[in-house]
Parts: structure tokens; C-alpha cells; sequence
């Protein structure tokens, strides 16, 4: 009975993501500020421009609408005392709209995702993990991931601002959200080091006043910090109580660099407490290899949590994919200095115009725990 339930869910998920198939992609040419804003991946954070982004586009009434999105359908398995097994999916779908404005661009970005369904409270396993109240699990998603407004607007040759307010969205805090990362696009499961790095891109109440110029940016945000509560299918809502700001240096097409730091008034209500984040990140992108190496440092008064990580995805042959990620972190809820390596591999078997399909696997090691597997099955627009 559970399995038919989640094989329901999973057939409604991928229903809604398929709904955007039949638009065609146009590629069109774009100004220095329509270029500057689909650079974005998380908030607005970005990949390196090398990336690719594919999309399905189209134009409407002087909006050129755009579509994105992905579903890993999971299952993971366990090994060793405490260990546990679970079916499951993680998802996400983007909506977009842009227009010229007053000599500027607006975009509007909307993103949506099941896991409240395809997951459920008590999140997936996943040994190390924390986050949200929970231990040895990772939690899943809300409903309602980004709902944001931004306007950019050339204010000199070569320099770029802009404002992105959001009831819900990224503020300039951190590397790419995982999701979203080029380098972790074939990785299913969340990083260990999450909630040490990048777990702010889905804050509450966000505003965001920035600059680009040239291969120098650097944006400033408010933010509501509490981490979002368990009711995964509303809006969350909060003052703006924490602050971050972010530079980046983006020298090549192929190199995005960023350095941030913010306090989170209370993110966590299970340890009451501000927490002040440092983060470091450096993402590279050069045929069909996407790697990023990130750091993050999380103080509180009662002492200091850091975790790293190198990841990274190699594509080869057209549909085949390899992946690896190392971590190492230090986090309150263990005594010992977490280490933990994952490698996987995908191979797409469904292309089109219109999206991959794939399936792959990965396992996770560990320092002083047994392994777990995954085995998935992938389907994004391509």
C-alpha cells in the first residue's frame, strides 16, 4: 500500500514537470542586463557562465517565459545498525518571466517543488546529517521554494544593479543552493555540510541590493533567519532580523568565485541562539566538467561548526556521467570530525529535444559507519 502511494505521488510529480514540455526553446539574443540575470541559479547567486542552462522558452504578450526543472525518483539503502531503507523523490520546478521595464529588466521567478508529499515530514535517511530538528535524516523541501521579484538595470557601461525582494528566496549568503550547482547536478542526496553552507536559500523575507562590474560583484541582504517550520506547504513569514553580504569575482567564464558572511537570529529553534556564517566557494566549469570546492564556518556563542567539501561531475561520451563528492565537517550533534565520500555514476537512456532521462546510483563511505547506496532514476528539461 505505501509503495502504490508513493508510486501515485511520483506519477503526479512528474505530470506536473511534464507540463512544460511542449514550449520550444528559442535562443534569442540578449542585452548585458538580460545576460546578467539568466546567469542567476539560486537567488542571485550563479554557476559559472560556462555552464550551460537549458531552458524551454517561449514569448507572451512582451514576456519571455521560461521553464526549468528536475525529479530524482530515490531509493536508498542502509547498511549497518540504525540503518534504514526508503523510496522516495526530490524535485523542483521553475517558472520564470522576463521583460524590459523603465530601462531595465523585472524577472519574476517562481519554484516549486513535491518533496512535502514525495518525502514527508520525517525527511529521507541520510547518516550525518542535521538540520530542522532532525538527526540522521534530511529534511525535505517546502512547497514553495522561491517566489521573487528582481529589477536590474545598467547604471554605466560595464555596471550592472539591482534589487530582489522576496517573500520567499536566497539571500546573498553562501555558494550556490545544492539543488541548483552545476557540479552537484547528478548528486540527489543534500551535502552533510548543508546546514553549515547554503541552507539559507529558502529564507523568508528577503530583500537584496547589489552591483556587478565587470568581473566584481557584490550584494548586500536583509532576511528573516529562522529556518523554515514544519508546515512545508504555506509561506513562512518573519521580520527582517539578519543580514548577510556577499562579493564575487567571476575572472573567466569558467571561474565564479564568492566569499559571504551573515547573522542568523535564531535559525534554529531547537538551539536557540544567533549564528554567524562564513562561507567560501569556488566553482570551475570547462567541457562538461563541473567541480566546486566550499567552505563554511558557523559560530555560535557556544562554540564553532565548520565543514568542507569538494564535488564534482565529469560527462563524457554525450549521455554518461561520473560524480564524486568528499566532505569533512564538524558538527555539535557528533563527537567525532565527520568524513564521508560519495561517487556515482548516471547514464542517460531517454533524450530529446525536450528532456534527459536517466538512471544511475552512487555510495556514500564513511568515516566509522557503514555505507549507504543509492540508486535513482533522472529527468530534467535538456
Amino acid at each position: 500500500m505505501l509503495f502504490q502511494v508513493s508510486v501515485t505521488r511520483i506519477t503526479f510529480l512528474l505530470c506536473v514537470f511534464l507540463v512544460g514540455l511542449p514550449i520550444q526553446a528559442q535562443m534569442q539574443h540578449a542585452d548585458p542586463v538580460e545576460q546578467f540575470l539568466m546567469l542567476e541559479s539560486s537567488g542571485t547567486a550563479h554557476d559559472p557562465a560556462a555552464v550551460p542552462r537549458p531552458m524551454l522558452m517561449t514569448d507572451f504578450e512582451g514576456w519571455m517565459v521560461m521553464f526549468h526543472g528536475q525529479a530524482f525518483v530515490n531509493e536508498v539503502s542502509e547498511r549497518g545498525a540504525g540503518g534504514e531503507d526508503k523510496f522516495f523523490s526530490t524535485n523542483w520546478i521553475m517558472g520564470m518571466a522576463d521583460r524590459k521595464l523603465g530601462g531595465g529588466h523585472l524577472l519574476l521567478r517562481s519554484m516549486l517543488s513535491l518533496e512535502p508529499l514525495t518525502i514527508g515530514k520525517r525527511g529521507y535517511p541520510e547518516r550525518f546529517q542535521t538540520g530542522e530538528g532532525l538527526i540522521d535524516r534530511q529534511h525535505p523541501h517546502d512547497f514553495v521554494m522561491e517566489l521573487a521579484g528582481e529589477y536590474a538595470v545598467e547604471l554605466a557601461p560595464g555596471t550592472i544593479g539591482y534589487v530582489y525582494a522576496a517573500p520567499v528566496g536566497d539571500p546573498a549568503l553562501g555558494p550556490v543552493a545544492f539543488p541548483h550547482r552545476a557540479s552537484a547536478a547528478e548528486i540527489p542526496q543534500a551535502p552533510l555540510s548543508h546546514h553549515l553552507q547554503d541552507s539559507t536559500h529558502i529564507a523568508s523575507s528577503v530583500l537584496t541590493i547589489g552591483v556587478q562590474q565587470g568581473e566584481l560583484g557584490l550584494g548586500v541582504s536583509g532576511f528573516h533567519g529562522r529556518e523554515p517550520d514544519q508546515d512545508r506547504w504555506d509561506i513562512d513569514r518573519g521580520p527582517l532580523d539578519s543580514w548577510a553580504v556577499r562579493a564575487t569575482w567571476d575572472p573567466t567564464p569558467n571561474v565564479s568565485a564568492q566569499v559571504s558572511t551573515g547573522n542568523l537570529r535564531n535559525p534554529e529553534p531547537e538551539e536557540p541562539g544567533n549564528v554567524q556564517r562564513t562561507t567560501a566557494s569556488l566553482s570551475v566549469s570547462r567541457a562538461g566538467w563541473s567541480s566546486s570546492a566550499i567552505w563554511g564556518w558557523n559560530h555560535r556563542s557556544n562554540g564553532n561548526t565548520n565543514g568542507f567539501l569538494v564535488e564534482s561531475v565529469y560527462r563524457f561520451n554525450v549521455s554518461n556521467a561520473l560524480t564524486a563528492r568528499l566532505e569533512i565537517a564538524r558538527k555539535e550533534e557528533f563527537a567525532n570530525t565527520i568524513k564521508a565520500l560519495t561517487a556515482g555514476y548516471t547514464k542517460d537512456i531517454l533524450r530529446t529535444d525536450e528532456i534527459l532521462g536517466g538512471v544511475g546510483g552512487n555510495v556514500t563511505v564513511y568515516d566509522g559507519a557503514s555505507p549507504s547506496y543509492f540508486l535513482f532514476v533522472r529527468v530534467r528539461n535538456h
